[in-house]
């Protein structure tokens, strides 16, 4: 369990740094056209989408033999 307690430091450092990629990304994409119109923000939600549910299979299955 001690081996865990050291990875709170960088595991809250990644949350941190996120929100700013995060933040950094979407004043970005305000300043493009495209992603202003309506089809620029469903193709981002489509690929959000698709993103998501890859991601979240590789996570279930990550752990089955």
């Amino acid at each position: 369990m001690k081996k865990n307690y050291s990875l709170i430091l960088p595991e809250l450092v990644l949350v941190l740094a996120s929100v700013l990629i995060f933040r950094s990304i979407w004043t970005l994409l305000d300043q493009m056209q495209w992603a202003r119109s309506s089809v620029g923000l469903w193709l981002m939600l489509v690929i959000g989408i698709a993103l998501t549910a890859l991601a979240l299979k590789e996570i279930h299955n990550h752990n089955k033999p």
